[in-house]
């Protein structure tokens, strides 16, 4: 059962705005980046959102974030920023993460920035900073016998790699399901795959479900997954899960 839609607590169409505890920003400068980030060598950089598309935006982010419980919120995120494009490396992505904050872009549904695609995004982003805070509660010996034997993941730039290289497709791929991986992105590293699956569980792709009861290798990481997640919040069963749209 989702948890009640959240009333917007402040901020105007075209504004900042707090939803759940957690600030979601529009207003685009340099600092929303990790000084880390700013180095020459990472060169973290954006452009601004579209002003037409900050209300859609919340709206997501109003559906996103009612799948968490509060308490989890303000224990584990801060803020999610957005814009309209970011790159680091020389290499633009549609999603990231820090130790406290998400960030996302969205450049309009005609770019392929559906609902479904920042929502996905979003759950994406912030797998990765449960995974990183609750390390032990996932069996990551058990995931990896999940995949084909003798796979290693493959990409030392930790999914930079794969996008740089145009190996990051998020489609569903039965082929690669059957080997253990839900998505060509997946091949990159255990965070990415983790982080593949989450989104999923959140918001499942059409045919999501499917693939999980057809193939074995991706049953066992969905229940792993889902173990974390119970593990972090009890309220977070495989019928919480299939309840999702």
């Amino acid at each position: 059962m989702l948890l009640p839609i959240p009333l917007l607590m402040k901020g105007s169409n075209y504004s900042d705005t707090v939803i759940q505890g957690v600030s979601i920003q529009f207003n685009y400068t340099a600092s929303i980046f990790p000084d880390s980030w700013l180095i020459p060598e990472i060169n973290a950089h954006g452009y601004p959102i579209a002003a037409g598309e900050i209300s859609r935006t919340k709206s997501i982010m109003i559906m996103a974030l009612a799948k968490y419980p509060d308490p989890l919120l303000s224990a584990e995120l801060r803020a999610v920023y957005f814009l309209k494009s970011m790159s680091m490396y020389d290499v633009p992505f549609g999603g990231t993460n820090s130790n406290d904050a998400v960030f996302l872009t969205n450049n309009g549904i005609d770019q392929g920035y559906t609902d479904r695609y920042i929502e996905q995004t979003f759950h994406h982003e912030f797998s990765s900073i449960l995974f990183r805070n609750h390390p032990s509660f996932i069996d990551t010996v058990s995931w990896k016998e999940a995949n084909i034997p003798g796979f290693d993941y493959n990409d030392p730039e930790a999914g930079v790699g794969a996008i740089r290289k145009d190996r990051s497709s998020q489609d569903l791929d039965t082929a690669l399901s059957s080997k253990g991986f839900l998505t060509q992105y997946a091949y990159s590293g255990i965070e990415n795959d983790i982080n593949t699956l989450a989104q999923n569980l959140f918001k499942p792709a059409d045919g999501f479900w499917d693939i999980v009861n057809h193939y074995p290798r991706i049953e066992k990481k969905v229940n792993l997954l889902i173990h974390f997640y119970s593990k972090i919040n009890p309220m977070f069963t495989k019928e919480y899960f299939l309840s999702m749209k």
